[in-house]
C-alpha cells in the first residue's frame, strides 16, 4: 500500500521550548525501493506545521518536487552575491556583505529549508533593536531577495521572510532645518575650517567644504575629482566618478557615480574658483616641501589630497578618501567644537536650500545639478523653504498694498 503523500506531524521538547515538525512521505526511491521523506521542524504549532506542509503536499501533487537543498544560508547567501558582483557598484557590493554578515550571525550554518517564519521574525525582533527602522527596512528587503532567489530555483520551496512584521521603532522627527544651514550659519561655518577653528592640521579641508557646499555635490563625487575635471577658464567641473573606500588600504575610484543622472557638468562661479585655484597652488608647494611626485601615491592627479608620514619616516601624498572627512566631521561633533551637528552631507543640503531660497530655481533645476532625480530630502528642504519664501512673498504684497492704501483710496474715489 502506497505511502506517498502521507503527513505526519510530532512534537519535539527542546530544553527551552516546544516545537513541531513536519514529515511528507515523497515516495520509494525506484533504485533501492527506500521511502523518501522531507522534513521540516521549528513551527510553533501543529496547525503551523501542518499549514506549512500542505503546501509541499499540492506540490507532490501536481508531479512537482519537494526535495529541497541541505545548503546552509552562508553558503547560499555568498553564491548569491557572486552572481551579482559583476553588474554592482563596490559600494552596493560591501552593503549587500555587510548584510549578509548581519544575517550570518543567526543563521550561518542553519540550512536554508529549516529557516522558518518564527525564527526569522525574532531575528528582525532582535536586530530592531539595534538599529534605525529605515536600516531595519534594507536589511529585511535584502534578506528577503536571497531567499526569493533560492525559491526561484527550488533551493527551497517557501521564503520564511514573507510574513516578518517589521516592529515600529519610534524615534525623534528632526525639524527640517536641522538638515541644512542657513547662509549665515554656512559662512560661520566656513570661516570656523579656513582658520582651522575645529583643532584640525588638514589643508585640504576648507576647500573641500566650499566644493561641497556650492556644487552640492556628494563626498565620494568630490573625493574622486581629478584637476582635469575642472576647466577654470569655462567656469565648470565634470563629475563623471565617484571614489569607494573601506580604509586606506582598499579603495578605488570607480567610472561612474552613483547612478547615471549623476553623470553631469556643474557651472560654478568665481569665488569656488578662486578657493580651488589657490588650494592647487598651496598644494603644489605642499608636494614639493614633501619630497615631490616620488612620494605621490595615486597615479591619478586627485584634486583633495593630504600628506602623511609613512612608516619609513617619509611623508607621502595620498589622495582623500571619504572616511577621512567623515573623520574630522566625527570629532567635530564629538568635542563640541562647532555648535550644529555637522556632516558631508549637510552641506550638499544646504546648497538645495539656498538655491531655494532665490526662489527662481525650479526642483527639477536643483535635481538636475545634484545629479538626483528623486530625492526624499531634497525635496522635503525645497518645500519647506519655498513655503517659507510664499509666505514672506504673501507679507511683502500685504504691505505694499497698506503703505499705499490711502492713494488707492483716493483713486476709487
Amino acid at each position: 500500500m502506497s505511502t506517498q503523500g502521507k503527513v505526519y506531524v510530532y512534537k519535539r521538547q527542546g530544553k527551552k521550548k516546544t516545537s513541531y515538525t513536519y514529515c511528507i512521505e515523497v515516495g520509494r526511491n525506484p533504485l533501492t525501493g527506500k521511502r523518501k521523506r522531507t522534513y521540516k521542524g521549528g513551527f510553533r504549532t501543529a496547525t503551523e506545521a501542518r499549514r506549512s506542509a500542505q503546501k509541499l503536499l499540492n506540490r507532490l501533487l501536481l508531479g512537482k518536487n519537494i526535495i529541497e537543498s541541505d545548503i546552509t544560508f552562508s553558503e547560499f547567501a555568498s553564491e548569491w552575491l557572486d552572481d551579482r558582483k559583476s553588474s554592482l557598484k563596490l559600494a552596493t557590493i560591501y552593503n549587500l556583505g555587510s548584510t549578509i554578515d548581519i544575517a550570518n550571525r543567526y543563521f550561518a550554518k542553519v540550512k536554508m529549508k529549516d529557516i522558518t517564519p518564527y525564527e526569522y521574525q525574532q531575528f528582525i525582533n532582535d536586530y530592531a533593536q539595534k538599529v534605525k527602522y529605515s536600516t531595519l527596512k534594507t536589511r529585511h528587503h535584502i534578506i528577503k531577495s536571497i531567499f526569493n532567489y533560492a525559491v526561484k530555483f527550488n533551493i527551497i520551496l517557501n521564503n520564511p521572510t514573507l510574513e516578518a512584521e517589521l516592529p515600529k521603532i519610534t524615534s525623534m522627527k528632526k525639524d527640517v532645518t536641522d538638515l541644512y544651514l542657513t547662509k549665515e550659519e554656512l559662512q560661520d561655518f566656513l570661516c570656523f575650517v579656513k582658520y582651522k577653528r575645529y583643532g584640525g592640521p588638514t589643508d585640504f579641508f576648507y576647500p573641500l567644504c566650499v566644493t561641497l557646499a556650492y556644487t552640492g555635490m556628494r563626498i565620494g563625487e568630490a573625493c574622486a575629482l581629478t584637476w582635469e575635471d575642472i576647466d577654470f577658464n569655462k567656469k565648470t567641473i565634470f563629475i563623471h566618478s565617484s571614489l569607494f573606500a573601506k580604509n586606506y588600504t582598499f579603495y578605488k575610484k570607480q567610472d561612474t557615480p552613483k547612478n547615471e543622472s549623476s553623470i553631469r557638468h556643474i557651472i560654478i562661479g568665481e569665488t569656488l574658483a578662486t578657493v580651488l585655484q589657490d588650494w592647487k597652488k598651496l598644494q603644489l608647494r605642499l608636494r614639493l616641501k614633501n619630497g615631490g611626485l616620488a612620494n605621490k601615491v595615486d597615479k591619478e592627479d586627485y584634486v583633495f589630497t593630504k600628506f602623511t608620514r609613512s612608516n619609513n619616516g617619509k611623508r607621502k601624498e595620498i589622495v582623500v578618501i571619504p572616511n577621512a572627512v567623515r573623520n574630522i566631521f566625527d570629532y567635530m561633533n564629538k568635542k563640541g567644537t562647532y555648535p550644529k551637528h555637522m556632516h558631508a552631507h549637510i552641506l550638499r543640503h544646504t546648497h538645495v536650500s539656498l538655491l531655494a531660497e532665490t526662489n527662481k530655481i525650479s526642483l527639477e533645476a536643483i535635481q538636475e545639478r545634484l545629479g538626483h532625480s528623486s530625492d526624499r530630502i531634497t525635496r522635503e528642504v525645497y518645500l519647506h523653504v519655498t513655503d517659507k519664501t510664499k509666505q514672506n512673498a504673501a507679507k511683502v504684497f500685504e504691505d505694499y498694498i497698506n503703505n499705499n492704501g490711502d492713494k488707492m483710496a483716493t483713486n476709487l474715489k
